[in-house]
């Protein structure tokens, strides 16, 4: 009982400090960042040479959305240079890609000379293109049409050297799970990320949407060839990793809120708990491998990033020593209250979002019994998964959307000559 009572009392202690982070100073701090950039409103003396790129792996007819929402940009046509990189798809993708740069001969295509995955196929490209500023979009992503401006604006307003856009759901009406999906993201966005941002030491930018600068990606890039752990290579996590690595170095990473885009979420629980697992295999691999480097970062934000990843590893002991009680239901009960009062914030400002985006907040009471479960399953096999190749999120020669499928492990693809289509 007394070991039982001591983990109840550090997991206390540890929600506490990442509520308090996350809820209280992290709203404040956002507050007093909104006041400082409205001194900012002007745009840079001459907009800078934009190139966005563009990985995908079987994403099919997907991908014309995203082409045609890039055809809608605001920003300077001769300043733009947009790259789509196709990873060997063993699907049609590739034909409708061909489509997609013939509808918008500005628009170019490239084929690589075999399954490499995102990181090494973004980093060839930076390698290649002649640009000031390089941005990172998923190849299901629909972007608004000003969110080059307005990560532009953003990094040249706070000197940042990453730049992120904000992320919502763009089948939020599909099913239950993409409805409560679409009210998770948004709470994300709205609050997870807001001590970071303050201190300018964002810890993961999403691959969706972000803008880097060319030659802060060409000093880190090193540090990106080859990553391993445990003697194997690591392809997920991608995004979170180069935004680690960003940090350590010294450079600024930040959100901009007026950025958006908006991604496909997992339809059903199979997908889903795919995504989840190499999320938690990634911020574990963050957190143990980040350990040598942690007096690098912000004092705050190292104190928000360690309690974060101490509460990963520590919540499935505590629900565990909490269903041996025979009370697994508490931790239910509690979530249950917490979700109904962020469902009621969602609902105040789900208006702000284009339609097709939005659900009710109700559906995100499914979160209340949802999160235990996965974080009781999912995290003790993420920890014992973390030397495998398995889950990758490329699959066989038929993947799934988001990953291959839980009990398959993924398949080498064969090597084809490099092909570019332009126009």
């Amino acid at each position: 009982m007394l070991a039982i009572a001591t983990i109840e009392w550090l997991f206390g202690l540890l929600i506490l400090i990442v509520f308090t982070n996350r809820y209280v100073y992290g709203s404040i701090l956002r507050l007093a960042d909104r006041r400082t950039l409205k001194s900012y409103n002007g745009d840079p003396p001459e907009w800078p040479l934009v190139g966005i790129v563009v990985p995908v792996y079987c994403e099919g007819d997907s991908v014309l959305q995203t082409a045609e929402s890039f055809a809608q940009l605001d920003y300077p046509r001769d300043k733009l240079k947009i790259l789509f990189i196709d990873d060997v798809s063993t699907d049609d993708t590739y034909e409708y890609l061909q489509q997609a740069c013939a509808r918008y001969p500005w628009m170019d295509l490239t084929q690589n000379a075999a399954n490499m995955g995102k990181r090494l196929g973004i980093k060839n490209a930076v390698q290649q293109l002649d640009v000031d500023l390089v941005m990172s979009v998923d190849s299901d992503v629909i972007v608004e049409p000003n969110v080059v401006r307005e990560l532009t604006r953003h990094m040249y307003s706070t000197g940042a050297d990453a730049v992120g856009g904000c992320v919502f759901v763009s089948n939020a009406k599909d099913t239950w799970l993409t409805r409560m999906q679409a009210v998770k993201y948004w709470i994300g966005y709205q609050f997870l990320k807001n001590v970071e941002n303050a201190y300018s030491h964002v810890m993961c930018l999403s691959g969706c949407l972000t803008l880097y600068k060319r030659d802060v990606l060409l000093a880190v890039d090193p540090h990106l060839e080859n990553r391993s752990f445990l003697g194997d290579q690591v392809k997920y996590g991608e995004d979170r990793f180069l935004t680690r690595k960003l940090v350590e170095h010294g450079y600024k990473t930040r959100l901009c809120f007026s950025a958006r885009c908006f991604t496909k979420a997992p339809k059903t629980m199979a997908t889903y708990l795919n995504q989840q697992l190499r999320w938690r295999r990634s911020n574990m691999i963050d957190l143990i491998t980040a350990v040598p480097h942690l007096y690098k970062f912000n004092l705050f934000v190292l104190i928000h990033y360690v309690s974060m990843g101490a509460l990963l590893f520590f919540y499935p002991v505590f629900l565990l020593a909490k269903s041996m009680e025979l009370q697994f239901v508490l931790p239910m009960i509690w979530h249950a209250a917490l979700v109904t009062c962020f469902a009621v914030c969602y609902e105040f400002s789900k208006h702000s979002l284009p339609e097709f985006a939005q659900t009710s907040g109700l559906w995100f009471i499914a979160m209340a019994a949802v999160f235990p479960v996965v974080y009781l399953t999912m995290t003790p096999l993420g920890l014992f998964t973390l030397g495998t190749t398995v889950w990758e999120t490329r699959g066989g020669s038929k993947p799934s959307k988001y990953g291959a499928d839980v009990l398959t492990a993924p398949q080498a693809q064969p090597a084809q000559p490099v092909q570019q289509v332009r126009g």
